[in-house]
């Protein structure tokens, strides 16, 4: 088997649901130290440091590693020689439904044209492309490494991206990789000879994260949950969390830390923002008075604060803001993060505040560096605005993604050299999964399983349908399989198999009878061999 140039080789101990409950068991620890294997654990390390090269479809087609890894995540290992066919499936358009990905019926194709996303202009993405949406979700959307650390599966989805399965349990350690200061020769990850550790710290740059935790999204991470128990400018004090995090967004922490005032920042709090004999209101650095204005202590008139406005806009946007124009094409958003900071907002205003905010940092004479009201600074802080950039990247998400899948499925094809009906077990949730979230009509879904050969494999094996069945016409294939669908697990829709509870019953009726067949076979075959030795004997 493949497995003897791959250092660990799996193991399956009996057949049947026998041997199902014995890799079910094992598998956690047996996939991880088959993706310590040395040929694994290389092309996962080469795909996870080399695929943000990769900006076309001919640069992923010249490196075979990296090419290896991208089809073995969708089954398709049989297709790395076959160049010209996988060029023109990579390069398919996908709003074209006469295009090549398209018009396959083997749907593995448009997923993985889907996933690089090589004739699009937004990039590679993952979701819907047969791996776990939400497992990307949550790595792309991490803010430390306490995140990352928390979700074990999480975890060792990004550990296999980089063939670091074996630290799975030493966390203390990979908090300390995660957080290193990569500018600092001196930092933890720098001083490991492994220079993998590097990678992964790059990969998610959580101490840059951490760095940058002062912008609108860390606010309302940590206010969203708790502005609505702060009643009096003391709850705001007592609290040195969220009192950092305010005076962090208008950039007064370093400020207030050399004022030897210890009532200051109270009256400030305890202002009436709309009176212009209150405390706040006659300080010279205005963004004391955005603060007061922010929380509303003071005003007595105000039911909903403009942090609580401000952080139910955010929270309601489907994206991050990312872009300056992200911002600004959102008139709504942008007018609440004025209004927060306690901006002017007539006449050329908003105009102002974009070109404030769009302005280049590094220019000593940009509107941002000159302007004096520092309210503006803290606006153009606000958000973690990035370069536009017509380089194609591929996130942290993505990468732990395809390597993932990549581990899942070269698992199952060592599985498989030993026992066929057991790959088809291991692979079934992820086939079911990809053929539902499809949609089509409960017929599409039946039609989809018959052109599947493992999934046709399993409902005709646990249905009891005969090897001949696959030649009765299709109309009639379909009547059978929701007859029989029906009568034995009382739903006739493909798509309630999906039901972890149902998809078990399914497993185990065609793991059960697979068996049962497997041995009437031997049974039957040993009868002709003693038929054969006795006329020999007569």
């Amino acid at each position: 088997g493949i497995g003897e140039f791959m250092g660990f080789s799996p193991i399956v101990s009996g057949t049947g649901l026998i041997g199902w409950e014995f890799l079910n068991r094992t598998r956690e620890k047996q996939q991880a130290a088959f993706a310590q294997s040395p040929s694994i654990a290389r092309d996962s390390t080469q795909f996870a440091e080399q695929i943000q090269g990769v900006q076309t479809s001919e640069q992923l087609m010249d490196n075979h590693t990296l090419l290896r890894v991208a089809l073995g995540a969708f089954g398709l290992d049989e297709d790395v020689n076959n160049r010209a066919f996988i060029k023109q499936v990579l390069d398919s358009d996908l709003t074209d439904g006469a295009s090549l990905a398209n018009r396959l019926a083997d749907k593995r194709y448009l997923r993985l044209a889907e996933a690089f996303n090589f004739a699009g202009s937004d990039g590679p993405k993952i979701g819907g492309a047969g791996i776990e949406s939400e497992l990307i979700a949550k790595l792309d959307n991490l803010s430390s490494a306490e995140d990352l650390l928390l979700d074990r599966k999480l975890l060792r989805a990004t550990l296999a991206g980089f063939g670091l399965d074996t630290n799975l349990s030493n966390a203390y350690f990979l908090q300390q990789v995660l957080e290193s200061d990569l500018a600092d020769p001196a930092s933890f990850a720098n001083r490991l000879s492994d220079k993998r550790y590097v990678e992964l710290a790059r990969t998610f740059d959580f101490h840059s994260k951490s760095q940058a935790g002062d912008d609108l999204y860390g606010f309302s991470r940590t206010f969203t949950d708790r502005l609505a128990d702060l009643e009096t400018a003391e709850d705001l004090l007592d609290d040195p969390d969220l009192l950092d995090s305010a005076l962090r967004i208008f950039g007064l922490e370093k400020d207030f830390a050399n004022l030897d005032r210890p009532d200051f920042l109270l009256n400030v709090l305890n202002s009436d923002p709309y009176d212009g004999n209150s405390f706040a209101t006659q300080l010279e650095d205005k963004r004391y008075l955005a603060l007061s204005n922010a929380f509303g202590f003071g005003d007595s008139g105000t039911e909903t604060s403009k942090a609580e406005k401000l952080i139910s806009r955010l929270n309601a946007r489907t994206d991050t803001v990312e872009q300056v124009s992200d911002l600004f094409n959102d008139i709504g958003l942008t007018l609440a993060v004025m209004d927060f900071f306690n901006l002017p907002q007539g006449e050329g205003k908003i105009t102002l505040a974009r070109r404030i905010v769009g302005a280049d940092r590094s220019d000593p004479n940009a509107l941002i560096n000159v302007y004096p009201d520092r309210r503006y600074h803290a606006f153009a802080n606000a958000f973690d605005f990035k370069e536009k950039s017509d380089t194609r990247s591929y996130s942290q998400g993505f990468v732990a993604a395809i390597v993932g899948s990549y581990h899942d499925r070269q698992f199952e094809n060592e599985i498989g050299e030993s026992d066929t009906n057991m790959r088809i077990a291991l692979s079934m949730e992820r086939d079911l999964s990809l053929l539902v979230d499809r949609g089509g009509s409960g017929d599409t879904q039946w039609f989809s399983v018959m052109a599947s050969a493992p999934l046709r494999s399993v409902f005709e094996t646990a249905f009891g349908l005969p090897s001949s069945f696959g030649a009765l016409d299709v109309d009639q294939q379909l009547v059978v399989f929701k007859d029989r669908s029906e009568r034995m697990f009382g739903t006739d829709r493909v798509a309630d198999f999906a039901d972890p509870d149902m998809l078990d019953q399914l497993r185990r009726r065609f793991l059960l009878i697979s068996d049962q067949n497997s041995a009437q076979s031997l049974s039957s075959g040993g009868g002709v061999v003693l038929a054969l030795l006795s006329g020999a004997a007569g």
